[in-house]
C-alpha cells in the first residue's frame, strides 16, 4: 500500500490546513523542503483547491507542526516562492526555584500595528488581585512567578557572575529622546536607554541570555520608533523605562549586582537589532502565553511573516500562567453590553493559531476573544467562562497579547541552554540579527 503524505484538509478563514498521515515516514522528508513542496502541489492539484491566502498550516493528528508561507500568491508553489516554518520542540525539562514576594507584571510594550481599516494598539494593562479557584478545563497548570517592580528574592536561580561594583561606564550609541511621565524630557545614549528599558521590562533575576534577547528587542523598538518619528515615553504607551534612581529604589542592596548584570547583557549585544528584509521588525513581546505565541494576523489583523504562532512550552512553568477571577452577572452583563442569566449558553466558535479564543458566543451575542479580554480586563484571550448562580468565574492562561517573544518562555529557553540568538530566531523566524 502506498502511503501518501496528506490524509485530509480543511479551509478555515481562507487558510488551508493539511493533515499529515501519522503513519507517514517523516524521516524521508527531514530537511527536504522540495519533497514537501511537491507533495503539497500534488495534493492541491488533485483536490482542486483554490488558495485565497498565502498561509498553509501543516498538522498531524490535529496538532500544528509547521506552516508554509507563500511569499507571492500569484506565483506557483515552488522553492523560491515559499517560506517553511517548522515546529520548535523542546527536549529538556526546566525546573526553577519559585521567587518570593513578587507580583505579576505584564510586559508593558505597546506596539502600534497598522490595520487595514484603522490603527490598533495592544496596550498591556496590569490587573492585580487575582485569586486561584478550582475550574474545570482541559489545559495544564503549573507554577512560576513574575513581578511588577523587579524586586528579587534571595532564593533564586542566578547564572550570572555578580559584581558588587557599580560601573558608570555606559555603552556607546546614538542618542534617543525620552518623554518622562513626570513631564521632563531627556536625551540619552541608545545603550543607556536600553539598560533602563530592560530593567523596567524584565526581572533582573532572569538568565542573562534572556536579558540579552530583551536588550535586542528594546533596541530594535527604539530604532524603529526613531526611523518613523514616533516619540518614546517611559510608560506602556511605548516601552517602560526607569532611570538609575528608580533602579536603586526597586532593587535596594541588590542594585550593584542587578545593574551590572543588565549592563553586561546590553554590552554583549551592543547596537544589535532585528531586521526582516532590510527593515526593523515590529518588536512585539509579552509576558506569558498559553504554550503557543499568537500570530499578528489573529491579534492585530495584519500579517508579518516573522510574527507567526510558535510553540512556547516553558510558559506553562509560570505561576502567572493560570489565574481565575470572579464577577457577578450584573457586572459582566454591563461590561459586555448584553443580558446574561444563570441559564445563558456560552459556546466557543473558533480558535486562533495560538489556541486563544477567536470567536465566542455568549448569551446569543458573538464576540472576538480580544473584545472579551479588553471589555472584561482579562489577562489573555485564552479563557474559560463558567456560570454558577449569580457568579461568573473566568480562568485565563497566559498574560498579554501573546505576539512575539514570551519573556518567561525566553527565560525558560535560556535556562535550558539556548543562547539569545537562538531565542530570537525561534520567536521571530526569518529575521536577521544586525549591527
Amino acid at each position: 500500500m502506498v502511503i501518501t503524505m496528506f490524509t485530509s484538509h480543511i479551509i478555515k478563514d481562507d487558510i488551508l490546513y493539511l493533515n499529515i498521515d501519522i503513519n507517514y515516514e517523516f524521516g524521508s522528508f527531514k530537511g527536504k523542503k522540495n519533497n514537501i513542496i511537491n507533495e503539497i502541489k500534488d495534493y492541491i492539484s488533485k483536490m482542486k483547491i483554490k488558495l485565497k491566502n498565502g498561509k498553509i498550516i501543516l498538522t498531524c493528528s490535529g496538532v500544528i507542526i509547521g506552516s508554509i508561507i507563500l511569499t507571492n500568491l500569484n506565483n506557483p508553489i515552488s522553492e523560491e516562492n515559499i517560506k517553511y516554518v517548522p515546529s520548535f520542540k523542546y527536549n529538556i525539562t526546566y525546573v526553577t526555584k519559585q521567587e518570593k514576594n513578587e507580583i505579576d507584571k505584564e510586559s508593558s510594550v505597546d506596539i502600534n500595528v497598522t490595520n487595514n481599516s484603522s490603527n490598533q494598539a495592544e496596550s498591556n494593562k496590569f490587573n492585580s488581585n487575582y485569586s486561584n479557584s478550582n475550574v474545570v478545563n482541559n489545559k495544564s497548570n503549573s507554577n512560576y512567578n513574575n513581578n511588577s517592580n523587579n524586586t528579587e528574592s534571595n532564593n533564586q536561580v542566578n547564572n550570572y557572575d555578580n559584581s558588587n561594583e557599580y560601573s558608570t561606564t555606559i555603552p556607546s550609541g546614538p542618542s534617543v529622546t525620552v518623554y518622562r511621565s513626570n513631564g521632563s524630557v531627556i536625551t540619552i545614549g541608545l545603550e543607556e536607554y536600553v539598560i533602563g528599558v530592560v530593567a523596567a521590562e524584565m526581572p533582573a533575576s532572569f538568565n542573562i541570555e534572556a536579558l540579552k534577547a530583551q536588550s535586542v528587542l528594546a533596541r530594535t523598538y527604539a530604532l524603529k520608533a526613531q526611523s518613523t518619528g514616533k516619540a518614546l515615553t517611559d510608560t506602556v504607551s511605548t516601552q517602560a523605562y526607569i532611570d538609575t534612581n528608580q533602579m536603586r529604589s526597586n532593587w535596594g542592596s541588590s542594585f550593584d549586582t542587578y545593574y551590572n548584570k543588565i549592563k553586561s547583557a546590553v554590552e554583549s549585544t551592543n547596537l544589535e537589532y532585528l531586521s526582516y528584509n532590510g527593515t526593523y521588525i515590529e518588536a512585539l513581546y509579552h509576558s506569558t502565553n498559553n504554550g503557543k505565541t499568537e500570530s499578528s494576523l489573529d491579534v492585530f489583523g495584519n500579517y508579518y511573516p516573522y510574527l507567526v504562532s510558535v510553540t512556547s512550552d516553558y510558559d506553562k512553568a509560570a505561576s502567572s500562567y493560570l489565574r481565575t477571577i470572579s464577577m457577578d452577572l450584573n457586572t459582566i452583563s454591563s461590561k459586555l453590553g448584553i443580558s446574561i442569566t444563570p441559564d445563558s449558553l456560552i459556546e466557543i466558535i473558533s480558535y486562533t493559531d495560538g489556541n486563544n479564543i477567536k470567536e465566542i458566543n455568549i448569551s446569543g451575542s458573538t464576540f472576538t476573544g480580544k473584545q472579551v479580554r479588553e471589555l472584561l480586563g482579562l489577562r489573555s484571550a485564552d479563557f474559560d467562562i463558567s456560570i454558577n448562580g449569580n457568579t461568573v468565574s473566568i480562568t485565563t492562561r497566559g498574560y498579554g497579547h501573546g505576539v512575539g517573544m514570551s519573556q518567561y518562555g525566553a527565560n525558560g529557553m535560556a535556562n535550558a541552554g539556548y543562547n539569545y540568538q537562538s531565542i530570537l530566531s525561534h520567536y521571530y523566524p526569518g529575521t536577521t540579527l544586525k549591527k
